[in-house]
């Protein structure tokens, strides 16, 4: 098999935090898995950088400078207070910053290496969608290593995890390398938090009433349709078995189940979390052709705001974070 991207284990993760009563659930959950990877493991506390900094300085007669320091020493302490319970076992490093919160989260990712950032999902609405708020939606098409958005309330570690492939019957298949990858990601966290891992992929059959157009004969739809559905399940089961022989042992779950569905995928994936009671959703994203930094298509982010479960996002190979050149 030929050289490809490997879902390497975590080992630099990030947990957003917020210094508010929530703000120890994200961190709760990075120092599992940092526990789990033996990875090093850094909070980090956004504070907004807001305009009016200038115009209360100039009416107070100070620096706005003095006023951003009095910002920092007071994010510190607050995330320091945060941090303390969790640093028993485990060395947390501190890093505050102040600006746009997306920007800088992406910020602290490029320049430090980070290779996991963890984050709570953002309230969405008056009801109970979490995800796609700005800076969420932010760091999902633009942080260049994976992000993990945990639902408040989720199961801890989680205990059943869908990966969401794209696979396509040609070999060669362009998003290969893609899929591997966010198999290997949840084949990682599954087998640290001992969750059950369902592999999922959703086809459809486009050419289905090109074929009925052009036959009379309903035998040749049905055989096009069987024919469609054994290479996407060979397909399948090609990348589980390969997933199972790439692992190490420590990295493979102990259940992993492979489910084929026909259908839309923003409308068979959500049924299947709500179904399965999955915890964690694995997906990946892809490039738009033409659109630098353009990231997740249409697909992709109808199903993240139609769960209600954590999701696990990751990049394809050789993506640029449109912030990384400033």
């Amino acid at each position: 098999m030929a050289d490809r991207p490997a879902a390497a284990p975590f080992s630099n993760i990030v947990a957003v935090c917020e210094t508010g009563d929530g703000g120890a659930e994200s961190l709760a959950r990075a120092a599992d898995l940092a526990r789990a990877n033996n990875a090093r493991l850094t909070a980090l506390a956004v504070g907004d950088d807001h305009a009016e900094i200038k115009h209360l300085a100039r009416f107070a007669g100070v620096e706005a400078a003095e006023i951003e320091a009095g910002m920092m020493d007071a994010l510190k302490s607050a995330l320091a207070e945060r941090v303390a319970p969790f640093a028993g076992d485990l060395t947390i490093a501190i890093e505050t910053r102040l600006g746009r919160p997306f920007r800088e989260i992406i910020g602290d990712v490029i320049e430090n290496g980070r290779d996991l950032v963890i984050k709570m999902a953002e309230p969405f609405d008056q009801k109970h969608r979490y995800l796609f708020t700005s800076t969420d939606q932010h760091l999902l098409r633009k942080c260049p290593c994976p992000v993990w958005l945990a639902m408040p309330g989720a199961a801890q570690p989680p205990r059943t995890i869908m990966a969401a492939v794209d696979l396509d019957d040609e070999e060669g298949d362009r998003d290969d390398a893609l899929n591997r990858i966010i198999v290997e990601t949840a084949c990682r966290v599954a087998a640290s938090s001992g969750a059950t891992l369902h592999i999922t992929h959703v086809w459809d059959a486009p050419a289905e009433d090109l074929v009925r157009r052009w036959t009379n004969d309903s035998g040749d739809v049905r055989r096009y349709l069987d024919a469609t559905e054994a290479a996407r399940r060979k397909a399948l089961d090609a990348l589980t078995r390969q997933a199972r022989e790439d692992m190490a042992e420590d990295a493979l779950p102990a259940a992993i189940v492979p489910h084929l569905a026909r259908g839309r995928p923003r409308d068979v994936i959500p049924a299947h979390v709500d179904a399965m009671g999955v915890d964690l959703l694995v997906i990946g994203t892809l490039v738009r052709t033409g659109i630098p930094g353009l990231i997740i298509g249409n697909t992709a982010e109808d199903v993240l705001n139609a769960v209600d479960c954590s999701v696990l996002t990751v990049k394809p190979p050789g993506y640029v974070s449109p912030l990384a050149s400033g």
